[in-house]
C-alpha cells in the first residue's frame, strides 16, 4: 500500500469511522500513515492525536447519551498499543 492509500483513510465525523474501510479511526491503515506521517516528531504526533481525541469525545457526547468510556478512547487515539514496536 503507498503513502498515497494510507492518507486516504481519514475519519468520517461525527461518527469517527475510516470513510475508507469503516473501521474505527485511527484505522491500522491510518495508524500506519499518521507513523510515517510524524517519524521524525513523536512528540508531533501525540499532540495531534490527544487533538483528535478531544474532538472525538466532544462528537461522542453530542451523539450518545453516556459519555465515552475514557480509557478506551485513549487507548484508540493515544495509546502505546496502536504504535508499532521497536
Amino acid at each position: 500500500m503507498s503513502v498515497a492509500d494510507l492518507r486516504r483513510h481519514v475519519a468520517a465525523r461525527p461518527a469517527w469511522r475510516c470513510r475508507v474501510c469503516a473501521a474505527p479511526w485511527p484505522c491500522p491503515a491510518a495508524k500506519l500513515g499518521l507513523r510515517i506521517e510524524y517519524a521524525d516528531d513523536p512528540v508531533a504526533l501525540s499532540v495531534h492525536l490527544c487533538g483528535l481525541l478531544h474532538d472525538a469525545a466532544g462528537d461522542w457526547l453530542r451523539l450518545h447519551p453516556r459519555p465515552a468510556d475514557p480509557a478506551e478512547l485513549f487507548a484508540r487515539f493515544v495509546g502505546r498499543p496502536w504504535r508499532a514496536s521497536r
